[in-house]
């Protein structure tokens, strides 16, 4: 499979790394915050993977990593290929994941294919099929994605976007054993666009933001706002 996007340099995608972006087509959610709905919704023009691997080339003293987005990327039928030759480069690669797949995570990490993995937990699994627009979800691999990243050793972090629809204290308290244990994780402003798949969403304000980062704080290592600045 092709990728369809391309942020050739990005300063704020992996910390303390210079990075280009990559985007696939295509996901398993029909999250309605999304702000990729191009992505996911309609079909979009490819980008000649040697193309990439040409600038990556001729970049190796510039850029330090790859990231690798989308959309969901484990659904390529190619990544784990696609990562090989990465790597084979020297470049570091971050993967960002909505989890629903554990196997390709698992063998990428075991196969030092990674380096650092974004993983979003949407939010509490009593409505995780409203927050990620879908009748029915497979916890079991969302879990078991969880349980690979809190055992692994690899560098990660969780990330949840706040949705004034879907979070509140009550969902935020029953996210803390989903949590627990975890090393990093950031609590994300949504911003509602025209780009989203629902544009009529709202946000979460600082402070209750903060509120829920102090719920959280006793399960996590790390917790974090991101995009309240």
């Amino acid at each position: 499979m092709d990728f369809v996007g391309w942020e050739k340099l990005s300063l704020v995608d992996y910390d303390n790394n210079l990075s280009t972006i990559l985007f696939c087509e295509g996901c398993n959610f029909r999250c309605p915050f999304c702000h990729n709905s191009s992505l996911v919704l309609f079909k979009n023009n490819k980008i000649d993977f040697n193309e990439i691997l040409a600038y990556l080339k001729e970049r190796k003293r510039m850029l330090d990593a790859v990231v690798i987005s989308g959309g969901e990327p484990t659904l390529m039928n190619d990544l784990i290929e696609k990562c090989k030759i990465i790597k084979e480069l020297g470049y570091k690669i971050k993967l960002d994941t909505n989890g629903t797949n554990p196997k390709v995570i698992k063998y990428l990490i075991d196969n030092d294919l990674v380096d650092h993995i974004a993983m979003d937990i949407k939010g509490s699994f009593s409505n995780y099929h409203e927050i990620v627009g879908l009748p029915k979800v497979n916890l079991e691999n969302i879990k078991e994605s969880i349980n690979i990243l809190k055992t692994s050793g690899i560098s990660y972090e969780f990330r949840t976007t706040l949705v004034k629809e879907f979070h509140d204290e009550e969902k935020i308290k029953e996210m803390k054993e989903i949590v627990k244990g975890a090393k990093k994780m950031y609590l994300q402003h949504f911003v509602s666009s025209s780009y989203c798949i629902n544009p009529n969403l709202h946000d979460i304000s600082l402070e209750e933001a903060k509120r829920f980062e102090e719920i959280l704080s006793d399960s996590v290592e790390f917790i974090s706002l991101r995009g309240y600045e």
